[in-house]
């Protein structure tokens, strides 16, 4: 293949996949309101004005404002750094050690394989939510709170995932080879392991990015994440929903930036699991 060629496949087949390309346009959005958004809001996100408690959207609040006259909308532009800041740290801690101890369990197998296994399935014998809330509830509310909960949780489904795509990576000629001219293991994991196991890797972790936003927002929503005056899409929700009859617009708008967001990774994640699927590619 000419140099560049599988990049410029991969463009191509990226534009052509209407979903990897409306996720994208979501998440690249999400990702620049969180990181220059809080530079450019016109309030103070946690400036407290009681001559504008629960004002509706105007010229000045854009969004309305809460119960304690602070600005919706700049609470939501902030909320979205809080948010993705949980959802980068998990990916990155949970992809971190489920690759490793996928790619462990694999590699050395039995008794090593059968420990890391069964931990694996004495965590998934929970319901994710709920094991979270656990750990979240007995560490106590805050962000380090909430990454450790779901870091907890979601490493599992990394390392099964993991340990299935090595088990059929061994039985490859390549792997057999480096084997046999005494190649160390650390080098074979990540010299061939790794790049041959990060599409679906890639795959998996931009469709939990929901997920991990949506548990971050339940943690937050229940008292037990991020804490006040942090703004989090959660804890707007949670306030909004007391006057939700009469001034809706709090929990409205913080709902629809955590809908929004969510439907943009699971479409970028649904994009590239089929533009990364040799099985598709062929077709």
């Amino acid at each position: 293949m000419r140099p560049g060629g599988a990049a410029s496949d991969f463009g191509l087949r990226f534009r052509r996949n209407r979903n990897a390309v409306i996720g994208a346009a979501i998440v690249t959005l999400v990702l620049l309101t969180a990181l220059i958004g809080p530079f450019f809001v016109p309030h103070d996100p946690n400036r407290v004005n009681m001559l504008a408690v629960w004002r509706p959207p105007d010229s000045t609040f854009w969004l309305g404002a809460d119960a304690l006259g602070r600005d919706v909308f700049s609470r939501i532009v902030v909320g979205a750094r809080v948010s993705l800041t949980v959802a980068m740290s998990v990916l990155a801690i949970t992809l971190a050690v489920g690759t490793t101890l996928g790619m462990i369990a694999a590699w050395y197998g039995g008794w090593v394989d059968a420990l890391i296994m069964r931990t694996v399935d004495i965590i998934f014998a929970f319901p994710e939510l709920i094991l979270a809330i656990l750990i979240a509830a007995i560490l106590g509310p805050g962000l380090t709170t909430v990454i450790i909960a779901l870091s907890l949780v979601w490493w599992p489904g990394i390392a099964r995932l993991t340990r299935a795509l090595v088990l059929s990576l061994k039985e490859e000629m390549f792997i057999d080879a480096a084997i046999a001219s005494g190649t160390p293991v650390a080098k074979i994991m990540w010299r061939h392991f790794l790049p041959n196991i990060a599409a679906p890797l890639i795959v998996r972790a931009s469709i939990g990015v929901g997920f991990i936003i949506m548990a971050e927002a339940t943690l937050s929503f229940l008292g037990i994440g991020v804490q006040e005056p942090q703004p989090t899409w959660g804890a707007m929700i949670r306030d909004g929903l007391t006057q939700l009859r009469t001034d809706p617009h709090l929990a409205l708008w913080a709902s629809a930036a955590l809908g929004i967001t969510m439907i943009g990774f699971n479409l970028l994640g649904d994009g590239l699991r089929d533009i990364l699927d040799p099985r598709l590619q062929e077709r």
